[in-house]
């Protein structure tokens, strides 16, 4: 399906002008009136005739409603405007309070803004035009002010008896989205149950009588199970191959816990298991400018979990005809997501009931960007743990579901082995009903997961069209299994979002949280509103609603939003009164778990200084910032946002408080999970690799280290990686300087310009290329400059040729 071509009609009274592939659109606001029926009728104005439909967004005393637009007038403008009148089916009563979205297809612009504060249209109906019949009977009093806990799977609110109310309506759904989710009571408190932990939820509490409705502001909670809680680990069972098929339902093991599974990969009596977790883009992996971006509200449910049972090894072969149905090697899946799947298109239409639940694709075409060789319409497991196939199963069940099976296996028209040690490639695809909530788009995919039978993940590319093939070696996996599989030139500028992936192997309990984080990382704390500094597609600017609770929390910051620095999570340019430029942002978590006897003896060995930072009385070993002046991400995350930007957090010595510990831990998170992109070559066979050891560059820059356990994130414990980094003090003759990690470097140019031979490498940034930066290597680094320059031109440029593989 292309992708939803559109662009919104401003609600308020404004005009946007946006170039996009040179092509020039603009926009007017929305005008607004009563007919004499109180019918809300609309004016408003597009730069092109609407062939392609439009339709309407509308918040009515805080409830949502979407309505397709079908009988507008149209008037044919000058310079190819057209004008709309639309007499809408809104009931505008006196008290009532509307805000108002129009959306349209587009022909010629692939723009899309979403719900900003501005883009809506805000209408009360005791304004202007006819009222409605006063009523003998006062509204109620005022709007119900929440108190709300969260529990596990669930939420407690109460409030305070409203005088006048008869009853009250609350209103919930996954937070910043629409609160579809409906319970009636005409008491003050209610339990509302059936939450999935992990998730943030949105609530809202409308006191009701027969004059109207006054509706509370929306309040977040996000449900938790008890830390003693055991994920859960479901048995599979057998699934049909697709849901046409009458297999009969079997049932899954239930597990009464809710909480979400951490990342592991283990093996168990034969079975390869592994769990992680995945966040939907627009497009497919060679989509040129929607895969690694971010689409609009891109935090709200727009993820889902995943557990591969894999029976593909020769000892797991005695288990395969009770799990998979077969005595062939087979892996069973199992998805969870926070969303369910749409049941109507975007015009209303009913789907098939194959359309109306994830597909499970597998053995990818190579050179094509969207089709695999077999796609799995998966079953439904139900919340007793039955398995039952998705046309088999009631449109109801279709509509609640949020777990679905697959079973991937050989089949007789894939001419490709389904064995252990056979690479694989998958990815979901799922229509989600927020997609039309928002506007936007309907169809989302998966990342593209590359996959060894019985082994698990790798980042090994098996088609040319999609990045570098047979990059395999052991420095493949710069990250450990954090590495993301880095994108060809095919993806365009997808690679300057090289470094803003979420670590390969994220677990179930952390991707809401890094995605909030990622929020946070891009929110304006003067305003609240959403940044993106380039983000090319229908996902591009002003397509999030502001964070509100972060708005007016920056104190003379040198910069609003983190992003005013760090461009696209590489290093920045230098900021006013900083001597040092915001350095890029890939690997942290993995550097933050090196075991300190590891860089101790590091400094034993190559005579770096060890940084000693006192926090909360205790000396720490340093590992970030340019001097190593901080101790943990969680410090280095307080001490930028108090001294960059002006924000107090509970963290010792840069209170007052002003952001929530929830909030600190999202970003630690975010910041703990960015993946490191996969090299682009075989660095161990490259010519630079030996060259790099060689000229003793490998001295402070240590290419291979094993990180400890961190019991939080599994995702960093016990990774080989290869930072190139001692996180020790070394003084280059311009004063003493952390050894900067070297990984990724050959990407920094291109995604922080765009232009792949600039750099803005040292401390200041002032090197813009690799020679300059091994040029400024005095000091304790000379011997290893003296070796460079010593070196035959050659060699010289190998070395340069390995650093821009990195």
């Amino acid at each position: 399906m292309n992708k939803l071509k559109t662009l919104f009609a401003y609600g308020s009274v404004i005009s946007s002008l946006v170039l996009l592939n040179n092509v020039y659109a603009q926009t007017t606001g929305i005008s607004a009136s009563k007919n004499a029926q109180n019918k809300i009728v609309l004016d408003y104005t597009f730069s092109e005739r609407k062939t392609g439909g439009m339709w309407l967004t509308a918040y009515e005393n805080g409830s949502y409603s979407y309505t397709t637009i079908s009988g507008a007038t149209e008037t044919s403008l000058a310079n190819g405007y057209w004008r709309y009148v639309y007499t809408t089916n809104l009931q505008c009563d006196t008290g009532d309070q509307f805000t108002l979205r129009v959306q349209g297809n587009y022909s010629r612009v692939d723009w899309l803004p979403g719900p900003t504060d501005t883009s809506f249209y805000s209408y009360n109906c005791a304004n202007t035009g006819s009222s409605s019949s006063a009523s003998s009977v006062a509204l109620p009093a005022s709007a119900p002010v929440i108190n709300a806990t969260a529990g596990n799977a669930s939420v407690a609110l109460s409030w305070s008896a409203v005088a006048n109310a008869t009853s009250y309506r609350i209103n919930y759904g996954f937070a910043t989205g629409a609160l579809n989710s409906v319970l009636t009571t005409t008491g003050t408190s209610i339990n509302v149950g059936g939450l999935n932990n992990g998730f943030a939820y949105d609530f809202t509490v409308t006191a009701i009588n027969s004059a109207g409705e006054k509706t509370s502001a929306r309040v977040t909670r996000t449900p938790q199970a008890p830390a003693s809680s055991v994920a859960p680990s479901s048995t599979p069972a057998s699934s049909s191959r697709s849901s046409s098929s009458a297999a009969p339902a079997s049932s899954v093991a239930n597990s009464s816990s809710n909480e979400l599974p951490a990342a592991s990969t283990r093996l168990e009596n034969g079975v390869l298991i592994s769990n992680f977790a995945e966040r939907y883009r627009v497009r497919h992996e060679l989509s040129g400018n929607d895969f690694n971006n971010f689409n609009i509200e891109y935090w709200v449910g727009r993820f889902g979990y995943v557990e591969l049972r894999d029976y593909t090894r020769a000892e797991a072969a005695s288990q395969r005809q009770a799990a998979c149905g077969t005595t062939e090697a087979c892996v069973v899946v199992t998805l969870t997501g926070a969303v369910p799947a749409a049941m109507t298109d975007s015009s209303g239409a009913t789907k098939s009931c194959n359309q109306q639940v994830p597909n499970w694709r597998y053995h990818k075409y190579y050179g094509d960007e969207t089709n695999f060789e077999y796609g799995y319409v998966m079953d439904i497991v139900l919340p007793n743990g039955t398995v039952v196939p998705a046309c088999n199963a009631t449109q109801a069940q279709r509509t609640a579901a949020t777990k679905w099976r697959a079973v991937m296996q050989r089949w007789q028209h894939i001419n490709r082995p389904f064995e252990h040690g056979a690479q694989i490639e998958f990815e979901t695809t799922i229509n989600f009903d927020r997609a039309q909530l928002t506007g936007d788009n309907v169809n989302y995919y998966g990342q593209t997961f590359k996959y060894v039978l019985g082994e698990g993940f790798t980042v090994n590319n098996r088609d040319s069209a999609i990045g570098p093939l047979n990059v395999n070696d052991s420095f493949a996996k710069l990250g450990g299994n954090t590495t993301v599989p880095q994108l060809s030139a095919t993806g365009g500028v997808q690679q300057r979002f090289a470094y803003m992936q979420h670590a390969y192997n994220i677990g179930a309990n952390h991707i809401a949280d890094w995605l909030m984080g990622r929020r946070i990382l891009h929110t304006n704390m003067i305003n609240g509103s959403h940044l993106e500094q380039f983000m090319p597609g229908p996902q591009a600017q002003g397509g999030n609603l502001p964070m509100s609770e972060l708005a007016n929390l920056a104190t003379n910051p040198i910069q609003p939003t983190c992003t005013g620095c760090h461009t696209l999570n590489a290093s920045g340019n230098m900021q006013t009164g900083q001597n040092v430029v915001p350095p890029k942002m890939i690997g942290l978590g993995l550097l933050g778990a090196i075991p300190d006897a590891t860089i101790e003896g590091w400094a034993a060995q190559n005579g770096g200084r060890v940084n000693r930072v006192t926090v909360n009385g205790q000396q720490q070993i340093g590992r970030y910032g340019w001097r190593a002046e901080t101790v943990s991400l969680r410090h280095q995350v307080a001490k930028a946002l108090k001294n960059d930007m002006g924000v107090g957090s509970s963290f010792s010595g840069f209170g007052p408080q002003e952001i929530s510990d929830q909030r600190l831990d999202q970003l630690v998170t975010y910041l703990k999970l960015l993946s490191v992109p996969v090299p682009r070559t075989n660095l161990t066979t490259h010519a630079g690799h030996q060259q790099f050891i060689n000229m003793g560059c490998g001295g402070c820059h240590k290419m291979t280290v094993t990180t400890g356990v961190d019991a939080s994130f599994p995702e960093l414990s016990n990774q080989t990686i290869h930072p190139y980094t001692d996180l020790l003090l070394h003084d280059l003759g311009e004063g003493e300087f952390r050894t900067a990690p070297l990984w990724g470097v050959g990407l920094s140019g291109y995604v922080r310009s765009g232009n792949a031979s600039s750099f803005s490498l040292m401390h200041d940034g002032a090197s813009t290329t690799l020679e300059a930066a091994i040029s400024r290597h005095n000091g304790d680094a000379a011997t290893a400059k003296a070796n460079y320059n010593a070196a035959s031109a050659t060699n010289r440029q190998a070395l340069i040729n390995y650093l821009q593989q990195l």
